[in-house]
């Protein structure tokens, strides 16, 4: 029952990242020691190492960041130091996010994906709809089963226009929406959490497409009624590509 109770602590979709942390260490351990496995506690040094040999991958700085707080979450979990806390490891940790930044080109393809909407086939309905929930997604950080029912199912879609708040200026210009959650994830017995997507200077921005789709939907209660993009455009997406 203690096991089971420690395990429900995690929630379900870190099990795995935690589990890929561990794997990616391994992989490390062995290629560079050509042994099996090493036995905890890892050494700082050792960690050190590790962080080089993600970086020598490309992997992203945030996701380094994860790894390494899993593998010293299973070392808390036994008692032991946390490596990740030594002082020079953090400064390694620190170097990364500065030097492993590299430009973010998801911009780019949402600008692409909202620039192809009106050459997809779908009513001007179903174009504003796509448009809106690229930028949303992208600017309130939100994964698909957030914002999305999936094809063929009854069920709602988790976002509700209440969530919605328009943010007006003293001059009575819709300046933001501000999207407010109340359950997410880690959010047991937290507030709610509020997101505000702000005008941007651009093509994609969220406040516009937002106010076009809303024009057409209207601001009746209930939810945004967003489905999966590969049931709006059969032919061009599937149900996972987005």
């Amino acid at each position: 029952m203690t096991s089971y109770l420690l395990h429900s602590s995690l929630q379900p979709s870190s099990i795995p990242t935690y589990r890929r942390a561990w794997k990616l260490f391994y992989k490390f351990y062995n290629s560079v020691f050509h042994l099996p496995f090493a036995c905890l506690p890892i050494s700082p040094s050792l960690l050190a190492l590790f962080i080089a040999y993600l970086f020598d991958f490309h992997c992203a700085p945030s996701t380094v960041t994860t790894f390494i707080s899993a593998l010293g979450y299973s070392h808390k979990l036994l008692g032991f130091p946390n490596p990740s806390k030594v002082f020079y490891v953090s400064q390694i940790l620190k170097g990364y996010k500065k030097v492993g930044f590299r430009l973010d080109s998801r911009l780019s393809i949402l600008d692409w994906l909202v620039s192809i909407a009106p050459s997809l086939q779908g009513s001007t309905y179903q174009m504003s709809q796509f448009r809106a929930m690229c930028s949303l997604g992208f600017y309130a950080f939100l994964r698909i089963g957030e914002m999305t029912a999936p094809c063929n199912s009854n069920a709602y879609p988790p976002l509700q226009l209440y969530q919605l708040t328009k943010l007006i200026s003293s001059v009575g210009e819709l300046m933001a929406f501000k999207l407010t959650f109340g359950d997410f994830k880690h959010s047991y017995n937290t507030r709610p959490f509020s997101v505000i997507l702000s005008r941007q200077p651009n093509s994609t921005c969220p406040v516009a497409l937002l106010s076009q789709h809303f024009t057409l939907r209207g601001f009746r209660p209930g939810p945004f009624s967003f489905q999966r993009m590969g049931c709006l455009f059969q032919g061009h997406f599937s149900p996972t590509s987005f």
